[in-house]
């Protein structure tokens, strides 16, 4: 019971962190459909991270704003390498 409680905490925060990875990642690529890749993966980074969900709202706020930035930019060197 206390693993299921665990689980719904984390996808609570990391749902509450999903329109705000958008927000920066949209900023960063000015795409869709690349914002929501990045923002996806910056999501599942933090989310195999047990630590990454500890601390102050804050504070995973700044850590999502920096794992969504370095996921932005590794998607946008994909995306440019592509075209």
């Amino acid at each position: 019971m206390r693993a299921t409680t665990q689980l719904e905490h984390m996808l609570q925060r990391l749902r509450g962190l999903e329109h705000y990875a958008y927000q920066v990642a949209h900023f960063i690529l000015q795409d869709e459909v690349l914002a929501a890749e990045a923002a996806k993966a910056a999501l599942l980074e933090i989310s195999k991270a047990d630590k990454q969900l500890e601390g102050s709202a804050e504070e995973l706020r700044i850590r999502t704003k920096r794992i969504t930035i370095s996921a932005s930019i590794t998607i946008a060197r994909s995306a440019s390498s592509i075209q």
